[in-house]
């Protein structure tokens, strides 16, 4: 369970409640006294725990400015040069972003506020410092009001609560972004009912005088108080067309915003402390002087939690890491065991062999032969290549068939060593367009022949359209004149090495 020390300051009064968790543990109370600072400095020595200072100070102002749109280094040094110019002499100051224009060069309308007496704050911030409590920030009770009215539908709307220690706080709010705040000191004298009838229609003057509120508009006031007290306002306050009453009931708040808190009167400081402890806004009175023991202590929680998680992680590996070496134990038990099994089978199968071994000139020699082989044997489309660019010099020879073959005791026509294998190619063909020219017809497949034999090949006649040697036989030929003339040839060729 978290624990956190809440405080909240007033202009003489110091409130300080330890939690754990949302349960209030321990409170003490602390006057600006001679001996108040010294009773807070012997308590934080018994509550080191991350710190939420919370103020309710008249001396808070608040500055609407627009400002040129910058990001980065050029946005820290205008708004530092404002806070120079706005609140020279206290260190606890902020910008907050209302909104950025739509028009224009599309500026930043800015609220700049700060504590303008510091005197009132430094004493209880030191003593934090100095036993190194590490302070979260420096709030003030207008800078965490804005969650209580997002529900409100009006946008021009007045927040009104009462801090027992503090006095009345007027919170005024622009289309739900805070504009301006009051704080009315309450003596022992004034009731809070008298209080908010006394001050209400100052505050209203006050906002038209600002022309923070337009003219004829209706101001929206929700009032935060004891049901009791509020049933007491319901009666006292004038019903006019200027202003619209909210009354809102601070123990069904409390329940709705999840607060475990009796509420005696109308003492609204709970409903702050524990929403800021569950809630803290991102920006604050603090600089980086007063949060570094915050700073250091964040990093050491982070650090932690690092550790923790690296710890872990190693725990986790190393279980894992002994769950898979025992998992590879039974792996490699199993794997030795099937390659004992399939070494005594392989020994059995080659025990069974014949004893078929060769000498090794002939398994050499083997080697050899299979290497020329593969070196000098050509698939059938490169080796037809040659052949196919003669044949598309003789458009007048058509081929009805080619027949590829390897034959190593075929002779060729540049002798080569017969181990090589020859390419035999068989080529089945006719003349076209001769007619009964067979003089022309058998010279133009002369001269076929000749150019096939420049590419490397010894061309045999297997047949030929006219037998004109003294053995030939001519007379079936008279028949066929008219068709094609048909041949046949023989092309061998080896490929050198």
């Amino acid at each position: 369970m978290k624990n956190t020390l809440l405080l909240f300051l007033s202009a003489s009064h110091l409130h300080a409640q330890l939690m754990a968790g949302e349960t209030v543990v321990a409170q003490r109370e602390f006057d600006d006294t001679a001996e108040g600072p010294g009773d807070f400095a012997s308590f934080v020595k018994t509550a080191r725990h991350p710190t939420y200072l919370l103020v309710d100070l008249i001396e808070e102002d608040f500055r609407q400015e627009s400002i040129p749109h910058l990001i980065g280094g050029s946005r820290n040094a205008l708004l530092q040069r404002k806070f120079e110019q706005f609140y020279r002499g206290t260190p606890f100051r902020q910008a907050t972003l209302l909104k950025r224009q739509k028009t224009g060069r599309r500026d930043d309308d800015m609220l700049f506020s700060a504590l303008t007496n510091p005197a009132l704050i430094t004493p209880w911030v030191n003593i934090l410092l100095a036993h190194q409590i590490p302070l979260v920030g420096i709030y003030s009770v207008p800078q965490i009001s804005a969650p209580l009215v997002k529900d409100h539908p009006s946008e021009y709307l007045l927040l009104i609560s009462w801090e027992k220690s503090a006095g009345l706080r007027q919170t005024y709010f622009s289309n739900h972004r805070l504009q301006i705040s009051r704080l009315t000191p309450i003596n022992t004298d004034l009731t809070f009912q008298d209080a908010v009838t006394r001050e209400l229609p100052r505050t209203y003057q006050y906002l038209k005088s600002l022309s923070l509120l337009p003219a004829g508009q209706m101001l929206d006031v929700r009032l935060l108080g004891h049901d009791l007290d509020l049933l007491e306002l319901q009666s006292d306050l004038p019903a006019n067309t200027d202003m619209r009453y909210d009354f809102v009931d601070l123990e069904k708040l409390a329940g709705k915003l999840g607060i475990e808190h009796d509420f005696v009167d109308s003492d609204a400081s709970q409903i702050f402390l524990h929403h800021l402890a569950t809630n803290p806004p991102p920006t604050h009175y603090a600089n980086a002087e007063h949060v570094h023991y915050c700073t250091l202590w964040r990093l050491r929680r982070a650090l932690n939690w690092i550790g923790r998680g690296l710890l872990l992680g190693a725990l986790a590996w190393g279980t894992a890491d002994l769950w898979q070496s025992g998992v590879n134990v039974n792996k490699a038990r199993s794997m030795n065991d099937e390659a004992q099994r399939i070494q005594n089978e392989a020994r059995q199968i080659t025990d069974s062999f014949q004893n078929t071994l060769a000498p090794a000139s002939d398994m050499k020699a083997s080697v050899s032969i299979m290497h020329n082989l593969g070196l000098q044997t050509l698939p059938p489309a490169e080796a037809m290549q040659p052949v196919s660019r003669v044949l598309d010099r003789y458009p007048r020879i058509e081929i009805d068939e080619l027949e590829w073959k390897m034959d190593a005791a075929e002779p060729t026509a540049n002798n080569l060593p017969s181990g090589i294998p020859a390419q035999v190619l068989t080529l089945k063909g006719r003349l076209l367009g001769f007619d009964s020219d067979y003089r022309t017809a058998l010279g133009y497949l002369d001269r076929f022949q000749h150019d096939l034999e420049k590419q490397g090949y010894l061309v045999t006649a297997l047949s030929k359209p006219l037998d004109i040697s003294p053995g030939g036989n001519i007379s079936d030929r008279v028949e066929t004149q008219q068709e094609a003339l048909a041949f046949a040839l023989k092309l061998s060729r080896r490929s050198p090495e």
